[in-house]
């Protein structure tokens, strides 16, 4: 009789911590998600992976954003192309990682530049809306 109702207890402790956390999507987006709209939940993370080739000098950085409704998570990372691997200079993508902090909207714009060419346009630019629900 204890035994069952320790069971009992345990399947109902486990049930109600499975239930009771918030779940968080991954939201990926790249070049072909330019100009669209993304929705997403605070606690959601939001990866941005952009073709870039950092040993050119180009890097793709942050023009604009709220941070108040999105916040950068660490710094951006490079992952070459597989088919490239361990060649040295070749490409790959650019990976942003963001999480949703606030309910609202915002535009994040970046560009793809060589960060100390000023007076010269960048080469891309990547634009979304983001709307946190």
């Amino acid at each position: 009789m204890v035994k069952r109702l320790f069971i009992t207890l345990g399947c109902m402790i486990y049930i109600m911590t499975a239930c009771s956390g918030k779940s968080t999507n991954l939201i990926t987006a790249d070049d072909a998600s330019a100009g669209s709209t993304i929705e997403m939940r605070v606690g959601d993370k939001l990866d941005v992976k952009l073709e870039g080739n950092p040993t050119t000098g180009y890097n793709w950085t942050i023009e604009s954003v709220d941070s108040q409704i999105i916040k950068q998570l660490g710094e951006s990372e490079f992952k070459q192309n597989k088919q490239s691997q361990n060649l040295v200079g070749a490409g790959g993508s650019i990976i942003h990682h963001f999480e949703a902090i606030k309910s609202g909207q915002t535009q994040l714009k970046l560009i793809y530049h060589r960060p100390w060419e000023t007076d010269v346009a960048p080469i891309k630019i990547f634009e979304i809306t983001i709307v946190v629900r």
